[in-house]
């Protein structure tokens, strides 16, 4: 087997094990007592934190043209921030709980991960010459078994055991980033050494189209995307489903984006990369669409092929899609960009998303989020037709 494939394979299955722990956050506040409303403002705080946290650290990767020394640095203080939030529910400080200071200093060393990874991998086989969808699947089936694991132990142990398991299971993909040593190219081939900003050049990425459009696009996927599943257990809750198997729902999600994933080599020779990006939202858009009518907890589980295939789609082709608009010098800045454009939009729609579950229920809830994305398909459409032909911009093939 070809040694880099094994080593970032490696690196993504180890990377969404842990993170699989992470998905029980709503699940321990709506067990602590915390409102849909609550739980929204609460999640906005941290998407808030996640807007300046995700940028500072690819700025930062980009500027010591590391990804690999950045990610180590943040896992050092996430993980055993992220271990003690059980905890800090429990522990008053004045009129609040501790958690108000545990969480979002977890977020600002944690949220920057999935961005970071995506562009360490990305470039890495672009480098290899390896298919990112490829190597991006085993994170998918580590999520998956991890997931699955945890929604047979939860309801046994409590969803606060999901949060000491993180700190073991992100163990291996710490040791894995410590020992692959290798050089870690943040910016064109050459000499590693620090870049000042003005060599690093910001304003190339506010200058392209495409990636100014992506953005808004990105927006526009995210702000429901990221709602949707920061309240399923609220759906789950209106068809009698128990909220501590949260896990056998991401976990048969991230299972889904497995065949995309695998399959993106073949899509990617049949279709451009903004094409499977349309797809995504299209699946996303019919997902909301039919939750919106789930009676059963059976309706959810079959929903999640439409979950599973427009999340395989957005996962294969974003990622290669930043690469391609990015200069080399600012490809984790572009991806952690991305990042923040997902916090912004975890904002908005946790804020908005819980009182309307308040006002409208949970069924119209998911009915207008099926909205939104069909908007963002729209949109996305008319910005490459306006690009390609009437400002004549050529459209990016991807690296």
């Amino acid at each position: 087997m070809n040694p880099a494939y094994l080593r970032l394979s490696s690196i993504s299955f180890s990377y969404c094990l842990g993170t699989a722990a992470c998905a029980y956050f709503t699940v321990l506040l709506q067990k602590n007592g915390y409102s849909a409303a609550q739980v929204g403002a609460i999640n906005a705080l941290n998407s808030f934190i996640t807007i300046i946290a995700t940028p500072f650290w690819g700025m930062t990767a980009d500027k010591f043209r590391s990804i690999r020394n950045v990610i180590l640095v943040t896992l050092c203080a996430g993980i055993p921030l992220w271990t003690l939030i059980p905890a800090s529910l429990t522990i008053s400080l004045g009129p609040l709980s501790l958690m108000f200071i545990v969480v979002p200093l977890s977020c600002f060393f944690r949220n920057a991960h999935p961005s970071l990874v995506d562009a360490y991998i990305v470039r890495r086989c672009d480098r290899d010459g390896l298919t990112y969808g490829y190597v991006r699947l085993w994170g998918s089936i580590g999520y998956t078994l991890a997931s699955l694991g945890f929604s047979v132990i939860l309801p046994h142990v409590g969803v606060e055991f999901s949060y000491y398991g993180y700190g073991l299971l992100t163990l291996p993909f710490m040791i894995l980033m410590w020992k692959f040593k290798d050089p870690d190219i943040s910016a064109s081939g050459g000499e590693r050494k620090v870049l000042s900003f003005r060599q690093m050049g910001f304003g190339r990425l506010f200058k392209n189209y495409y990636f100014i459009t992506f953005m808004i696009f990105a927006l526009f996927i995210y702000l429901p995307t990221t709602t949707s599943n920061a309240f399923m257990p609220y759906l789950m809750a209106s068809v009698g489903g128990e909220s501590a198997k949260f896990g056998l729902i991401t976990g048969l999600k991230a299972l889904l984006e497995v065949p995309a994933l695998f399959f993106m080599r073949t899509l990617r020779r049949r279709f451009p990369l903004p094409v499977m990006l349309a797809g995504a939202a299209a699946f996303y858009s019919v997902e909301a669409l039919l939750y919106s009518g789930a009676s059963r907890m059976t309706h959810i589980v079959l929903i999640q092929i439409f979950q599973g295939l427009g999340g395989g789609l957005l996962i294969g082709s974003s990622a290669n899609y930043l690469y391609s608009l990015s200069p080399p010098e600012l490809t984790s800045t572009a991806q952690t960009m991305n990042g923040a454009i997902s916090a912004t939009a975890a904002i908005l729609g946790n804020l908005v998303g819980g009182f309307l579950i308040v006002l409208l229920g949970i069924r119209r809830f998911y009915l207008i989020i099926s909205g939104v994305l069909l908007f963002a398909l729209v949109f996305f459409a008319a910005t490459l037709f306006v690009g390609i032909k009437i400002l004549n911009k050529k459209l990016p093939s991807g690296r």
